[in-house]
């Protein structure tokens, strides 16, 4: 198996307490673990642009067998191992990092260089907020350290005490999946998100923007509503507002409608059951109906208060959701599509119409519509999707496997263990995790067999999918499987079916094999882990070192 270089690799809310900063211990293991392999990547792609100043970041001109460049692959590899084994969820607030809602005080960043780094690079672009979905691809979690580094490089590298906000970096571009928003970023404007792919998000820091302004008299109209305390004062503004509401249809003034709108919401949570609420629930109803509807989802993702607004099409029910899911599949921008996808995926209804477009004839809305379907957990739409994964566009059958992986049924990760010999890639790695997850078992509650996992292997050239292979195979932990990474993580010389020595292999197949066979067996694998300290390869032989240390 040969390594096919760094540049080959195929990109495709925490609950924060209101005091107290303490040292984090076992609560948020998971964020703080994938939190500290992300800190190590940015740490060396920032050197690596620091040593290679002439070199743009997509690495590319590097030579492949410089250390720089081997150190910067060793972290992807670990920040990878350590997001399959859960998700990171993390916050700043006041210069605070809040990882599943433990935060971190100064003095621990201080004292864990890799938070350090982590937190240095998260003030310095102004980040709000990082989450890192478990299983996340290796080239997303690259974007996600080419952005924190690229912010370092740019604007220098502030202590982890100092305080100071810089502006906000450009957003990054990455590539276009369902779930990818490319935000144009201008002077006067504060990006939504600053990344955004199938498992990463990035946005930044909130604040508090005032929407624009609406004319004098819908401002009025609006005060008016507010101020209302009786029915008959209530009346009186609904009426002005609902004569302005007609002109705004008639114009196509979004903006207008969108005001209107929130100003009826808002009074309407005010009063409850009181005075004025028959008044206000008929402008909400003449604001639900379709032409109106279909104006205000253009203003959506223009929005500073999209919840409210989302309140308005949940009350429409079938009109509302079927307006949000026409412009997803219409729009031609990214944001836009983002904000429809994100506002249909709350609503959490409208699965019928999602399930009609998985038949269209356009790629796009196939590939939106499978994307929705899994982050929704539409369990019942498993056998659809899982007939996409023969489609003959790789676009669709790689949303098709996310969406899949999102639901987590037996039909569902049996379909994907099936696609291990796709000719994607993307296709080929989620293919080989649901083999390790924990609902790959069928009825009866057999796991499935290694062997198929163990061919397919033999066959990959790719080693981000042979990377997941391998710690599919610990996760399965069958005595095949346990045997295949044997002869693996050890020397060749020492095979243990006693056949003669084989073509040598990569120090990183044969450590992620050493880690593998310790998720399958933990202890039982010391004496593996002892052969392997005096190894004459220098890597294994300090990982060996270091797996024995913990």
């Amino acid at each position: 198996m040969t390594h096919p270089g760094l540049h080959a690799r195929k990109t495709p809310t925490a609950r924060t307490p209101d005091s107290g900063a303490v040292r984090v211990a076992s609560e948020g293991r998971a964020s703080r673990s994938v939190a500290r392999g992300l800190g190590l990547l940015v740490g060396r792609l920032a050197a690596l642009q620091r040593d290679n100043a002439a070199v743009d970041v997509s690495l590319t001109a590097i030579d492949l067998s410089s250390p720089d460049v081997s150190a910067v692959r060793e972290a992807l590899r670990q920040l990878t191992a350590r997001s399959r084994e859960g998700a990171m969820l993390c916050r700043v607030i006041e210069g605070t990092m809040i990882l599943e809602g433990v935060p971190i005080d100064r003095q621990a960043a201080v004292e864990d260089p890799l938070l350090g780094d982590l937190l240095r690079a998260l003030l310095t672009l102004d980040v709000g907020a990082i989450t890192v979905r478990e299983g996340a691809a290796p080239g997303e979690l690259l974007t996600l350290g080419r952005l924190l580094a690229q912010g370092r490089q740019r604007r220098g590298t502030p202590s982890a005490s100092d305080p100071v906000r810089s502006p906000r970096g450009d957003a990054m571009m990455v590539s276009d999946t369902p779930t990818t928003a490319l935000a144009a970023v201008f002077a006067d404007e504060t990006p939504g998100e600053l990344l955004r792919t199938w498992s990463v998000l990035v946005t930044p820091a909130v604040t508090t923007r005032m929407s624009s302004g609406a004319s004098a008299a819908t401002g009025s109209a609006q005060a008016r509503l507010a101020a209302a305390r009786t029915d008959d004062a209530a009346v009186s503004a609904v009426g002005a507002l609902r004569d302005l509401l007609d002109d705004a249809q008639r114009r196509g003034d979004a903006g207008a409608i969108e005001g209107i709108a929130r100003a009826c919401l808002t009074h309407l949570h005010a009063v409850g059951e009181s005075g004025g609420r028959l008044a206000v629930e008929s402008a909400l109803r003449q604001l639900q109906r379709a032409p109106v509807l279909d104006l205000l989802a253009g203003q959506l993702p223009h929005s500073t208060d999209r919840g409210l607004l989302l309140q308005l099409f949940a009350r429409a029910g079938d009109v509302g959701v079927a307006t949000l899911v026409r412009h997803l599949m219409t729009t031609d921008d990214s944001l836009s599509r983002r904000t429809f996808f994100d506002a249909i995926v709350a609503m959490d209804i409208g699965a019928s119409e999602l399930l009609d477009a998985l038949h269209d004839s356009r790629w796009f809305v196939v590939r939106n519509a499978s994307a929705l379907l899994g982050e929704m957990r539409v369990e019942h739409a498993d056998d659809t999707l899982a007939t996409l994964l023969h489609h003959a566009d790789e676009r669709i059958r790689i949303a098709a496997s996310r969406a899949l992986m999102r639901l987590r049924t037996v039909k569902a990760l049996q379909a994907l263990q099936g696609v291990i010999d796709d000719s994607n890639a993307e296709v080929r790695r989620l293919a080989a995790a649901a083999f390790g997850l924990a609902g790959a078992s069928g009825g009866a509650g057999v796991r499935p067999p290694a062997a198929r996992l163990s061919a397919a292997l033999e066959r990959e050239s790719d080693e981000d999918v042979a990377l997941e292979m391998l710690a599919a195979l610990g996760k399965l932990g069958s005595a095949d499987a346990v045997q295949r990474l044997l002869r693996i993580a050890l020397p060749a010389s020492q095979d243990l079916s006693g056949a003669a020595a084989s073509e040598p292999r990569d120090s990183w197949i044969r450590i992620a094999a050493l880690e593998a066979l310790i998720r399958a067996r933990g202890p039982q694998m010391q004496p593996v882990i002892d052969s392997l300290r005096h190894d004459a390869d220098a890597e294994v032989a300090a990982a060996a070192a270091s797996l024995r240390a913990t």
